[in-house]
């Protein structure tokens, strides 16, 4: 497994909301080629005290 740091920045999705957006990282980006419109698909798992992301783009046309 590589171990890539990033650092982004959270801001308000949208005013009066209770969700929060961030930047994909270009590693991502670069990795999937994504482009503007792409959907992701974000899987979630705790380990000793750590969050681990798998993220998995969604095929253009919703086929994954």
């Amino acid at each position: 497994m590589i171990w890539l740091g990033e650092t982004t920045t959270l801001s308000l999705a949208a005013p009066k909301k209770a969700s929060l957006r961030t930047t994909v990282p270009m590693a991502v980006v670069n990795q999937f080629k994504l482009a503007v419109g792409d959907k992701l698909d974000w899987t979630f798992d705790v380990k000793d005290g750590e969050m681990i992301l798998i993220v998995r783009p969604i095929k253009r046309g919703g086929a994954e």
